[in-house]
């Protein structure tokens, strides 16, 4: 096999260069990683070996480094060539000896499928709506209009004075989108539920979270937006931030990409600028971040997982949720900084294949992730 022309082509893919008749040959290549052929016995003598092998030729020829793992992991052709050789690699070496077992377990993990459109709309009178399947549809509630659509439920602009609040709540694997009576976008995460209601009476506009949401607030400099979650609120007349909310996160946070907002956590309070985040814990006072990293904040509404900087904990968190799993230890927590962003379509024995690459071990048990010892 010519690994020059495979890594040549992998650049090709990187940049947006390569023809169709680049990628055909590519994958015909690849297919050859899969049985081997062309590759002498010292190469494929060793799982470990060949994998790193592999890796590298794909990374040094098309000039790209492990601390460049996210400008390679946006782009798709070349993240889903590099899961593909983990996965064709992975199949070939694992199923030999007494890797045969530890492969299938992994590849267990195909069978977790990431996060989709998932929600159900509880309505006041107690209905309840199921929205991943239920297509097109258009609902009367009081003087509100709803339009249910795929991924998102609008409520029309609306006078109605009515006080009935609604939910939508998102299951660990799924994510929706909601416009509120006042044009407010929400971008509901994974395991969350925004509750509102389905007119705002014109002193407040209040709504409450739980999970983590994306806000883009609709300017009304006479009805403040409130959002309340738990003991804690933020108070906006027209900006977008982030709110992440999750009991089991050890902070609630705060982070504001445009206008201003202000945020109380019990006794105390805080007026944030845009690039500045709210941290807030068990204690009374607010921690401020005056720099936060926007980018990675929202990169799940962006549909990645941002690993910058992140602990072995903090990343399975976020795999638990999106792909409705269990993580569970066995052993010591390997103590590990990530980096980099990894989409979220990816299925997860993908995604535990290209985090593999930091010496971490997984094998699948059902919809248990076990992380095993380093």
């Amino acid at each position: 096999m010519n690994h020059d022309q495979l890594a040549q082509l992998a650049q090709r893919i990187a940049d947006g260069t390569a023809t169709a008749a680049d990628i055909s040959l590519y994958n015909e290549l690849l297919s050859k990683v899969d049985t081997g052929a062309d590759w002498d016995e010292a190469e494929l003598g060793d799982r470990t070996a060949t994998e790193k092998l592999l890796r590298q030729r794909i990374y040094q020829r098309a000039g790209i480094r492990r601390n460049m793992l996210r400008s390679m992991l946006v782009k798709t052709s070349v993240a889903a060539a590099v899961a593909a050789l983990v996965v064709f690699t992975g199949i070939k070496f694992w199923k030999t000896g007494n890797r045969q077992k530890e492969g299938d377990q992994l590849l267990a993990g195909k069978a977790m499928v990431p996060g989709s459109n998932r929600a159900v709309l509880t309505l006041a009178n107690g209905e309840s709506v199921v929205l991943d399947s239920i297509g097109n549809r258009v609902m009367q509630q009081g003087g509100a209009t709803i339009h249910l659509r795929n991924g998102e439920v609008v409520y029309n602009n609306t006078t109605s004075q009515q006080q009935a609040f609604n939910v939508l709540t998102t299951p660990a694997g799924g994510q929706y989108q909601l416009v509120l009576p006042d044009g407010t976008k929400v971008w509901l995460n994974a395991a969350s539920s925004l509750r509102f209601p389905a007119g705002f009476d014109g002193k407040e506009r209040r709504v409450e979270l739980s999970g983590e949401a994306y806000f883009e607030v609709a300017q009304d400099t006479k009805t403040p937006f409130v959002v309340q979650s738990g003991d804690n609120q933020v108070q906006v007349l027209g900006t977008h931030f982030n709110l992440m909310a999750y009991q089991e996160e050890p902070s609630t946070d705060v982070t504001l990409l445009e206008g201003a907002v202000k945020v109380i956590h019990r006794a105390d309070t805080a007026l944030l600028k845009p690039g500045q985040q709210a941290k807030l814990a068990d204690t009374r006072q607010i921690q401020l971040v005056p720099h936060a990293d926007t980018e990675k904040i929202v990169a799940w509404k962006n549909g990645f997982f941002s690993l910058k900087g992140e602990g072995t904990e903090v990343v399975m968190r976020q795999l638990a949720r999106w792909y409705n799993a269990e993580i569970v230890y066995a052993g010591k927590v390997p103590d590990l900084k990530f980096e980099g962003s990894i989409k979220r379509s990816y299925e997860l024995a993908d995604v535990l294949a290209i985090l593999e690459e930091s010496g971490i071990h997984f094998k699948i048990d059902g919809r248990k992730i076990i992380v095993l010892p380093a």
